[in-house]
């Protein structure tokens, strides 16, 4: 109890800093309190006094009687990710209640399942695939990859509790980092990476294709190829040897007897997702309604009914904390804020007299660090690509190379907390993974990367002739 209040008193300095010190030039009162409170809400997710739900309500009842309005905060539980993700949520449990996911687990193993890591790289390379062609990691990730790795989770803990979350926080993790680096390779990957496709040409003055984007990437394989076995020594699961779990998922596999009309109905539910998600570019189809039209179906034709959801707490609790969050960040670009913190760091930024390295390692620490206070990667490439092409714009060095490392990095950034994008919160929320090692294997992921695509990559785009 004595910590707890150690860490709220902790909270409360922070927040009350921001509120003693004058407020800077350009910016209102209520956008640098605001802020203050919310460099509190980013530490409080890290210190943990309580669990995020109850933190953030605590947060917006303070906010909200001291602030700014009420109404300005809940804003954000309108947010169209925030919902696909959420529903994406409820696909999984629709899929894991028909004993699909479990029946695609024990497959999984009896068949490739030699090692838990061998695993992760099937299950890896399945997001890449998907990638191609679908731009929402809460979409791929959360509704079509991470159910078939809860049914390994499932099938290969058997029954008991250490060994369940060992398991399941090294397939959780994988996931959301694995998520980030495959959308990362494909310009398809993120919605908002058409967004830097356009600034490039508006600002830059290149075009940049979905060829050229992929093959500029290609140094990331590296990373991503890396990435299974790095995490699986930051977060090694209970097994490694699966033998003995391969024989008993043969065996129960073998009693679950022939596919059930369940789970029939939900193969196609999650296939027409499937493929209404990979076509979205074609038939215009909103990422979000297609999640709605999933559960919709899985509702009417009983894969689920409305109870299996009402008790799905975690469901619930991300919706809580995240909703805030967003509207947290939405209050403040409303305000102005981050448009006048993006001014501010451009005022800082030198341009003469540095050579081209330098200025790319620039681009580099712009697109990783500032992500720690953006909870929305559309939000943070909104905010922070325009400043950073305008940098680029100010010098001499090649288009091409800062673009790939501003395009690339600034996704996969994501990974530095459990927050940055809306995959994160999602998984999270499943309980089996700690912040520690989260934020540490983000920091780890993100570093290397960088240092990848900063000695290799620049290597290799100039080789290849993109050095321009």
């Amino acid at each position: 109890m004595k910590l707890r209040f150690a860490k709220i008193a902790v909270l409360l300095i922070v927040a009350g800093i921001f509120f003693s010190y004058p407020v800077p030039d350009g910016l209102s009162v209520t956008a640098w309190h605001l802020f203050g409170v919310f460099v509190a809400l980013i530490l409080g997710l890290i210190l943990q006094p309580y669990p995020e739900p109850t933190l953030l309500l605590l947060i917006t009842t303070l906010a909200s009687m001291f602030v700014l309005p009420l109404h300005e905060i809940l804003v954000g539980y309108t947010d169209a990710m925030l919902w696909l993700t959420l529903v994406a949520m409820m696909i999984g449990t629709g899929l894991k209640k028909s004993g699909l996911t479990r029946r695609l687990g024990l497959m999984l193993i009896s068949r490739f399942g030699k090692t838990t890591l061998r695993i992760g790289y099937i299950l890896s390379f399945v997001d890449l695939l998907l990638a191609t062609s679908i731009p929402a990691s809460p979409a791929r990730t959360g509704g079509l990859v991470y159910p078939l790795a809860e049914g390994v989770i499932d099938a290969s803990s058997s029954g008991n509790p250490e060994d369940k979350r060992r398991t399941g926080a090294y397939f959780t993790l994988l996931a959301f980092v694995v998520s980030m680096l495959t959308g990362s390779l494909f310009m398809t990957g993120m919605g908002p990476n058409l967004i830097n496709v356009k600034l490039a040409q508006d600002v830059l003055g290149i075009t940049v294709s979905w060829p050229l984007w992929t093959v500029g990437a290609l140094p990331g394989v590296i990373g991503f190829l890396l990435t299974p076995y790095i995490i699986y020594k930051l977060c090694p699961p209970a097994t490694d040897c699966m033998g003995a779990v391969r024989e008993r998922a043969r065996r129960e596999l073998g009693g679950m007897g022939s596919v059930s009309g369940s789970e029939w109905t939900a193969a196609g539910i999650f296939f027409t997702i499937l493929i209404l998600w990979s076509t979205s570019t074609v038939t215009k189809i909103d990422s979000t309604l297609v999640a709605f039209i999933g559960i919709s179906l899985m509702l009417v034709t009983g894969v689920l009914d409305w109870n299996d959801l009402a008790e799905g707490k975690d469901m619930w609790s991300f919706l809580i904390w995240f909703g805030a969050i967003l509207g947290f960040s939405a209050a403040l670009t409303k305000l102005g804020f981050f448009s006048w913190f993006a001014g501010i760091i451009k005022l800082m930024l030198p341009t003469a007299g540095l050579g081209e390295h330098t200025i790319l390692l620039i681009v580099a620490v712009l697109a990783i660090l500032p992500h720690y206070f953006f909870v929305s990667y559309t939000g943070y490439v909104v905010a922070f690509s325009p400043l950073i092409f305008s940098f680029v714009a100010a010098t001499d060095v090649p288009r091409l190379p800062a673009f790939f490392i501003l395009a690339y990095l600034m996704i996969i950034s994501c990974t530095l907390t459990h927050y940055g994008n809306a995959l994160g919160p999602f998984l999270m929320e499943k309980g089996y993974n700690d912040k520690k090692t989260w934020w540490g294997a983000g920091t780890l992921i993100t570093v290397l990367h960088a240092v990848l695509y900063l000695t290799l990559g620049l290597l290799y785009w100039k080789f290849i002739g993109l050095w321009y």
